[in-house]
This record gives structure tokens, sequence and C-alpha cells, in this order.
């Protein structure tokens, strides 16, 4: 008998691809589709996170996100989340760096 897990992950794997397949179709743009990540940046002081699903690591010095399929990592100083909210992250402070892991 199959796992049921690995079932339901094949099954949202199957519908993320028709999702970005229709949305290619109809020349969507990318981040209106659901399970994608958008980032917003205001400078080096703030950034706002669209799509996070939860916080890894949070110091003054770097905060990391997961947003599904990958992981953001801000580095730099004074570092804070003003909001989290369920599907949002904004990440205030000196923002130095931006990087993305899987």
């Amino acid at each position: 008998m199959p796992n049921r897990q690995n079932r339901g992950s094949r099954q949202k794997a199957g519908l993320e691809r028709i999702a970005e397949r229709l949305g290619e179709e109809l020349e969507m743009p990318k981040t209106s589709l659901p399970g994608t990540v958008h980032i917003e940046m205001s400078g080096n002081r703030e950034a706002v996170v669209d799509g996070c699903r939860g916080v890894v690591e949070y110091n003054e010095n770097v905060i990391r996100l997961n947003t599904g399929k990958l992981i953001v990592r801000f580095t730099g100083s004074c570092l804070m989340i003003r909001t989290l909210q369920l599907n949002q992250a904004i990440v205030c402070g000196n923002i130095l760096s931006v990087d993305f892991t899987s």
C-alpha cells in the first residue's frame, strides 16, 4: 500500500506544475501563482516577504525565513521582524545581503 504522505506530496507537486503551466499560458505574473515567493525591498532598510511560511533563525545579525522551496537569509545589523503574519514577514534594519538556499 503506497504511503499517503508520499502520494499527497506527489499530488501537490503535480498541482504546482499544472498551476505554473496554466499561468504561463495565460501570461500571468509568476508572483500571482500560489506557492510563489515575492520579496519587495525598500532600499536596504526594509524587505517585505510574501510567501513566508516560518522563521528558521532570528537574531540581530541574521534572519532566515522558510518560504517552502527556499530559505531566504538576510544578513546585516540591527535586524528585526517588524511584522509576522500568516503568509508575510517584514524584515527591518540595516540589510547588507540577501541569500537564497534550497
